[in-house]
């Protein structure tokens, strides 16, 4: 799809800007590279952000966050990676006409080249990493900069239209394309010596280099042609055999090691091939003049491909995703997918909405139907039965739509959409004459003439649209995995959802930012704040402003309202602790530190299990730093609680296992816990085996007998002990000894509970397993702090007789050795109906405050969002300690490896409960940053 031209500027700026966050892009990936030893990967995206990767591993090593706006403001389509990886340089629709070169290993903005004279669509380092030339848009050329003081070398604005490719040869040379049809080759003074018009079709597109520079690869975005030039004189030497490739083939490469020529295609190439229909990447023998090959790849467009010295090609495509294809093995042998769920489709009667709105209905490509139900948060893996589209209605009829540049409404064509814009999705209102469209970058209504009543920018693709039964509002699913919910009359974004493609986490939120989540969900979205056009942005995931931002009581009003300021209000009257008003406090003034780790660089290999950091920690807005913690893959090995003087810079020795491991440093001010800086170190000094085994420490808590009749429970007390007796057959076993603190009924006060903390605290070290095990009521009181309730709890004295959750908290986050912390304290139905009060406690919040990184947890929660936990006597314990004692006992040793790991375990209790409860409890398992899944219990 060709891009939208830049024909004019705006100061899109703005202080802060809601974005989603997935370890993964969230859009089509424009362009890739490598370093010249193949050791990271670096990609860039329309999502406005660039990742650095390792590709030994996959593991995403840094996220790189130029300063963005509104709408295209921000969208990098070029990226490229100094030979020795030290230096990552991103273009493409920026304010400036910027170039920004950041350093790899810190994250941090080094260098700004503006004033470019439009969009930047390709950059390259030469191969001694010297000089970085760029490809422009609008007839602009190419611009070429010496990287020791990026001033300009070299310069052509003698293009006539967009150039999409910049190549260097081995030995210094560059080509390049334009998209009016010529090619170019200047020599290493970057004198043009050639210029030959294009023979292979009117819009040469992809270029690239053999490893010799003898030869040069062409594509086109007009025909699928892929021609050989002899580099020297651009004269064609041979054409690729692209039967059955019936357009464009732009991304091209030729490995370094095999004699192959590798191309893949531009949405157009997609293919059966051993029953499966996906892209493929076609691969030539004899550089291209030899039989050709099609592997398999990926499910979406292959935009970008780069050789590897050991004679791989890694691809990047529009998915989001990025692999490696082997061409000697003909095989894919690498894959890393984004977890987004994709709208799009040819029928696109999936998408369903309800009456009001509140139902939505899915069925995304390649998976089961799924339904969202926003008024009480509950996902359900099962097809909708609302309404779906229609395109014609009384005397209205829409044709000619889908994936076209000009849709017709009873047969006259509609000039709507912006230049370059493709329509992808209608619907007709059932109550009026209006008309809805989705587009690539627009959503848009018209009137029964055909008269835009309003548009709205949509920054993603709208595959599907669906106007409620109300008429009041519509929906829309689009290329970035949001579920979008818009105001007809005006076309204001009211609700926007995301549900991970784990069918499990999801995040709902308004466009100021309140929300609610899924366990789990909260690190999806967050806050980029720009720091000015010269400096990296900084990002903040919306758990950094719970307090204030996590409201499901206004995301309940916004079907009802469809205004945000008026559910924000109702919500704050009928609130006991909220203020009535708005809130109005800039967040802007009120963010965490920021951390970065100058050494050592990620990736680094080290041979000493004593690792000295270097460090730097920033506040925003000059507060001082009030705490700082250094973890060793998400545990705590050093926390300093004194308050330092704005900025400082530090180092810290730390002991590291020798394995691979994650240091990350987390730094506080008055505002919060910054997030985690963290470095990937590779184990690399001697192999020595660990033959010692773990300690388990276990706090096992179950309340039954409360001593208020009103509060009785059946199952908890027996919940607790059933869960030690179930780990105590692992001593001798997988741990080396067991100790456990089992307190149920009269034994579990507050006093003996706050002990049992103290002592899981100061028992347990780094090599130890430390465990909390909670059955009871849980509840929070009226300002949605939440209380465990001990046996003497008295609900009209929390704070006397309940434990209050930061008692937990604080322990979780001191325990240096791995925590793993089990949440059965929902079974407050029947005390919820006693007290007269309405819902259940938000163990959701509980869980994702106990899994940040400053805490660490690993938690397995027995149910999830509004749900009650449920207790049987048939079963003989609560649903959730059932399914819990029979995966420790030996059913979750799924692989049949003898191995209970916590990810298996999860995967049973999962299913078990959701067996044992019809559906109405669906327990969740939630992981902190950096953590891996490790065995717990082994079978006998």
């Amino acid at each position: 799809m060709t891009e939208p031209k830049k024909d004019g500027r705006q100061d899109n700026s703005t202080e802060l800007i809601l974005r989603l966050n997935l370890p993964m892009h969230t859009a089509e990936i424009k362009r890739i590279d490598t370093d010249a030893a193949g050791k990271y990967l670096l990609t860039c995206s329309k999502d406005k952000t660039a990742k650095l990767w390792e590709v030994a591993t996959g593991t995403l090593l840094q996220t790189y966050r130029p300063p963005i706006g509104m709408e295209n403001e921000g969208i990098l389509y070029a990226c490229a990676l100094s030979p020795d990886g030290g230096l990552a340089a991103f273009g493409g629709w920026t304010r400036n006409d910027d170039i920004y070169l950041f350093e790899t290993s810190t994250g941090r903005l080094r260098y700004r080249i503006s004033g470019l004279g439009n969009v930047i669509f390709d950059l390259a380092f030469s191969p001694d990493g010297r000089l970085l030339a760029a490809g422009l848009g609008g007839g602009e050329g190419i611009r070429v900069y010496r990287t020791r003081t990026f001033s300009l070398v070299a310069s052509d604005s003698d293009y006539g239209d967009a150039c999409y490719k910049v190549a260097f040869s081995r030995t210094g040379q560059l080509a390049t394309v334009s998209y009016n049809g010529y090619i170019r080759w200047y020599n290493q003074s970057f004198l043009l010596k050639k210029k030959k018009q294009a023979t292979g079709g009117k819009q040469p597109y992809g270029l690239t280099f053999s490893s010799d520079g003898q030869q040069l690869a062409v594509g086109y975005d007009d025909s699928p042609t892929i021609q050989v030039l002899d580099a020297n004189t651009l004269e064609v030497a041979y054409q690729a055999d692209v039967m059955e490739i019936s357009k464009g083939l732009r991304a091209l490469a030729f490995s370094k090691k095999s004699q192959t020529l590798l191309a893949g295609g531009d949405g157009f190439y997609s293919k059966l091939l051993n029953g499966q229909w996906g892209r493929h990447i076609r691969v030539w023998k004899q550089l291209g003049k030899g039989s050709y090959q099609d592997i398999p790849a990926a499910d979406s467009t292959i935009l970008d491909l780069k050789p590897l010295p050991d004679g791989r090609v890694v691809f990047g495509s529009t998915r989001p995703d990025w692999g490696i294809i082997d061409p000697e093995k003909g095989e894919r042998t690498y894959y890393q997918a984004a977890p987004i769920n994709k709208y799009a489709s040819f029928d696109l009667t999936h998408f369903r909405l309800s009456q009001a709105g509140f139902e939505v209905g899915v069925k995304p490509t390649g998976k089961e139907a799924i339904t969202f139900f926003v008024d009480n948060r509950v996902l359900r893996k099962s097809a909708s039965v609302q309404p779906t589209y229609t395109d014609q209605k009384g005397n209205l009829k829409i044709t000619d739509w889908q994936n076209q540049y000009a849709p017709k409404l009873n047969d006259q064509v509609l000039s709507f959409l912006s230049s370059y814009e493709r329509n992808r999705s209608v619907d007709i209102a059932p109550d009026d004459p209006r008309l809805l469209f989705g587009a690539d970058w627009n959503l848009y209504s018209l009137d029964a003439n055909g008269k835009i009543r309003w548009k709205t920018p949509t920054q993603a693709i709208a595959w599907c649209v669906k106007i409620a039964g109300n008429g009041q509002v519509a929906a829309g699913g689009f290329s970035d995995g949001t579920i979008r919910w818009y105001r007809m009359s005006d076309g204001q974004l009211l609700l926007t959802l995301f549900l991970h493609a784990d069918d499990q986490r999801w995040i709902l939120w308004t466009p100021s930012g309140y929300y609610d989540a899924a366990a789990g969900a909260e690190s999806m979205l967050g806050w980029h704040v720009n720091q000015g056009e010269d400096r990296e942005a900084l990002f903040y995931p919306i758990s950094h402003f719970r307090d204030r931002y996590y409201r499901p009581d206004v995301i309940d009003r916004i079907l009802e309202t469809y205004d945000e300021d008026e559910a924000v209000r109702l919500a704050n009257a009928a609130s006991t602790w909220r203020s009535p008003g708005t809130q109005t406090r800039k967040i802007a003034l009120e963010l965490p530190p920021s951390v970065r780790i100058e050494s050592p660089a990620t990736g680094s290999a080290v041979q000493s299990d004593q690792v000295q950091i270097t460090y730097t920690v920033e506040s925003p807005n000059q507060e001082a730093i009030t705490g700082l913690k250094i973890l060793v893959d998400s545990r705590p090995v050093s926390v300093d609680r004194s308050v330092q003087p704005i900025g400082m810079r530090g180092t810290a020795t730390v002991a590291i296992p020798r394995a691979d491991c994650v240091v990350s440093v987390i730094a506080e001010n008055q505002h919060g816990a910054s997030e985690p800086a963290s470095v990937h170190l590779k184990w690399a000094g001697a192999q020595v085996e660990d033959l010692s085994r773990p300690k388990l420490y276990i706090l096992a808590i179950g309340v039954a007998k409360y001593e208020k009749p009103e509060y009785q429970l059946g199952f908890p007390a027996k919940d607790a002990h059933d869960f030690c007796d179930s780990l105590l057959r692992q001593q001798g076993r997988l741990y080396r000894d067991i100790e456990t603190r089992l307190l149920t009924d009269d034994k579990a006060t507050k006093d003996n509970i706050l002990d049992g903390l103290d002592w899981l605290q100061t028992a347990t070290t780094s090599r130890d397993v430390a465990m909390l095990f909670f059955a009871g009521h849980g509840i929070d009181d009226n300002a949605a702090n939440f209380y465990f309730l001990p046996v003497g709890a008295d609900l009209q004295r929390l704070k006397r007789t309940g434990l209050l959750k930061t008692e937990i908290q604080a322990t979780v986050a001191s325990i240096p050795g791995k925590v793993v912390v089990f949440m059965d304290a929902c079974q407050s139905g029947g005390l919820m109906k006693t007290l007269g009060r309405r819902g259940t406690p938000d163990i959701t919040r509980i869980v994702n405050e106990l899994i940040s990184a400053e805490n660490g947890a690993i938690v397995f929660s027995s149910s999830t969002g509004r749900q009650y936990s449920l207790e049987n006597a048939n079963w003989g314990n609560g649903a959730f300690t059932k399914a819990l004692v029979e995966g420790i006992n030996g059913k979750a040793n799924y692989y049949e490896n003898g191995k209970i790991t916590l990810k298996t375990l999860d995967a049973y209790i999962s299913d078990r409960v959701k067996e044992l409860t019809d559906g109405r409890q669906s327990p969740t398992t939630n992981f902190p940053p950096d953590v891996e899944d490790f065995p717990i219990a082994v079978r006998e």
